[in-house]
């Protein structure tokens, strides 16, 4: 067995074991925008994740200082694949909480599966 299939067996064992620690958020694709700037997103999907409500300083993907106010981890990989059709989560989709505030995605880490070229799991920060 080799060590990324320990990760993997690693990561669907904590998703089986936090199930009942896990939130629904609400994911939408981002489609594109209608030509005039407004953005357009797919329909929302619930998704199980384990939601960290913190304030981190971090910086932004343009090197602004920003502060997120949660971090969002998918480590149900096969929900999270199946409703992005196995593209993983972009910088320009959408995330609702379940309390139904929203932000925009200000970062994103993930140990990267050499197998998939995706993530292991994903953490999300939303501001």
């Amino acid at each position: 067995m080799a060590l990324i299939d320990i990760v993997r067996s690693g990561v669907k064992l904590a998703d089986n074991l936090t199930k009942s620690l896990q939130a629904t958020v609400q994911f939408q694709r981002h489609l594109g925008d209608d030509g005039f700037g407004t953005d357009t997103y797919a329909t929302a999907v619930p998704l199980k994740a384990i939601v960290d409500w913190k304030q981190k300083h971090l910086r932004t993907q343009t090197g602004e200082l920003s502060v997120s106010r949660a971090s969002i981890m998918f480590i149900d990989l096969a929900a999270l694949n199946a409703t992005t059709g196995g593209q993983g989560v972009s910088d320009q989709d959408k995330i609702t909480l379940p309390d139904g505030t929203t932000g925009p995605i200000l970062d994103m880490s993930g140990f990267i599966d050499a197998g998939t070229g995706h993530p292991v799991a994903t953490e999300v920060f939303i501001g």
